[in-house]
């Protein structure tokens, strides 16, 4: 994780934005059966939620937390869901914070409970719960698979941001034991039997190195990358930042692919986007921009598929 630098008003830094909720896009990673969420200060990566303003308010009031606690560097507090909106919470003084920040009056407190209604009522998550997946994002991926025929048993797979591990879970699923799959995540992430874990930064020489030390030589069929970059609040930023992982994937991709191998990797709608889709179609035979039903409307997220690479 990243050290957080705080400045002579150390609390307003703290309630800016260093707070991040799930570790991923869209809060995807809350599953029924959680019974808590964890909010996460860290300087190195924060959850891209440019679309989905309850999810944004539910961010703010971490921070919150973590500038009313009024301690620095990198630490998880939990609330329990059910007993937030209720302010049923125990004696945690953070779980205290939270319900009197979630009980407040206004639109804070409108949006939120409206957002976490609407997650926990929402088909897909109910559906993960019910299935195991550790995140409602499981039905993007097989989604996708199914429709661009991407997965077949005994693939090596590379699964780029993976935490909290629910495309692996459904990677382990697919490929069966022959299968290889790497992981990276900057953040950690829960084992899932038959998948070799790296949590480190795929930004730097560092992270690309320990993938190829685990791939030890063998050629990737798949890479499939649901990165998301830090959360700025500039729109022309975070598209840029967007891109730049997808950018990082494709070149990842064409040092280990085997020829004929596939791509899939999600990125934001908005600039930049034509010109890196014409930059997989100069390395795959096809390329196509899929929307899944499992991705929510609102948000901006769309994935490329890049089908039979070559050099």
């Amino acid at each position: 994780m990243g050290t957080v630098h705080l400045g002579a008003d150390a609390q307003k830094q703290r309630v800016a934005g260093v707070a991040v909720v799930a570790e991923h896009a869209q809060l995807d990673e809350f599953v029924l059966d959680q019974p808590q969420v964890d909010f996460v200060q860290h300087g190195g990566r924060q959850s891209v939620l440019a679309d989905d303003d309850h999810g944004i308010e539910v961010v703010r009031l971490g921070a919150e937390v973590a500038a009313l606690r009024g301690s620095q560097g990198v630490h998880r507090r939990e609330f329990t869901r059910a007993g937030a909106t209720a302010g049923k919470l125990g004696s945690d003084p953070d779980q205290f914070l939270m319900a009197k920040l979630l009980n407040s009056s206004g639109k804070k407190n409108k949006s939120v409970k409206a957002w976490m209604n609407d997650h926990v009522n929402d088909p897909y998550v109910q559906e993960a719960a019910r299935r195991g997946y550790r995140s409602r994002a499981a039905f993007k991926l097989i989604e996708l698979a199914e429709r661009d025929q991407l997965l077949k048993p005994g693939m090596t797979v590379v699964d780029l941001g993976a935490a909290p591990g629910s495309w692996s879970q459904v990677l382990r699923e697919r490929l069966g034991p022959s299968g290889v799959i790497v992981a990276i995540d900057l953040l950690p992430m829960d084992a899932v039997a038959g998948v070799k874990f790296i949590q480190g930064d795929f930004r730097e020489d560092d992270g690309v190195e320990a993938l190829e030390t685990a791939l030890n030589g063998r050629h990737v069929d798949l890479v499939v990358s649901d990165m998301a970059p830090n959360l700025s609040g500039i729109d022309p930023v975070d598209q840029a930042r967007s891109i730049h992982l997808g950018d990082l994937a494709l070149e990842f991709a064409m040092s280990h692919l085997r020829e004929g191998g596939d791509l899939l990797v999600k990125v934001f709608q908005g600039s930049g986007l034509p010109e890196f889709q014409r930059a997989i179609g100069a390395h795959f035979e096809k390329v196509y921009v899929r929307k899944p039903k499992s991705s929510r409307d609102r948000s901006r997220e769309t994935f490329l598929v890049g089908k039979r690479f070559h050099r």
